[in-house]
């Protein structure tokens, strides 16, 4: 069986326009589309997140966590939303209110509160952070 000359040319053609897309065309279409993915993502305005969004960053950080007495507090609780974080980031933007007025929050004796709390005199003058890690699995009771 005899093919046509027109026959194989088409084919031809049809191979070298694959050949030519694949290899030349498809890579910058592909790059340019990341980067226009990046840049939409970068433009969209931050909005409040759960902790589970924080740990895809601050995976050990998580991990230590969950395993300690603030297993349950989001992250939000002592670093407000992080939404200047989210939307810089960049490492060191996310606010740290390493006072004991931001522990007290939680921590002040009150009736009825069921959490380890500690008198108002506890540690007077020191950031509670320099005895007591929050972010560590193993934060002393005391």
């Amino acid at each position: 069986m005899r093919i046509s000359t027109a026959v194989f040319s088409i084919a031809i053609l049809i191979y070298a326009a694959v050949l030519v897309y694949t290899f030349i065309i498809s890579p910058y279409i592909k790059e340019e589309s990341i980067v226009l993915a990046i840049e939409e993502e970068m433009g969209k305005e931050p909005v409040h997140v759960q902790s589970e969004v924080c740990k895809q960053c601050h995976l050990e950080v998580f991990t230590n966590l969950s395993l300690g007495n603030h297993s349950g507090v989001e992250c939000a609780a002592c670093h407000g939303t992080g939404k200047e974080h989210a939307k810089l980031r960049t490492a060191g933007s996310i606010v740290v209110e390493d006072t004991r007025d931001a522990c007290m929050i939680c921590h002040k004796k009150i009736a009825g509160r069921n959490i380890p709390t500690v008198e108002e005199n506890h540690g007077s003058g020191v950031r509670c952070s320099y005895c007591h890690d929050p972010h560590s699995a193993n934060v002393p009771s005391e």
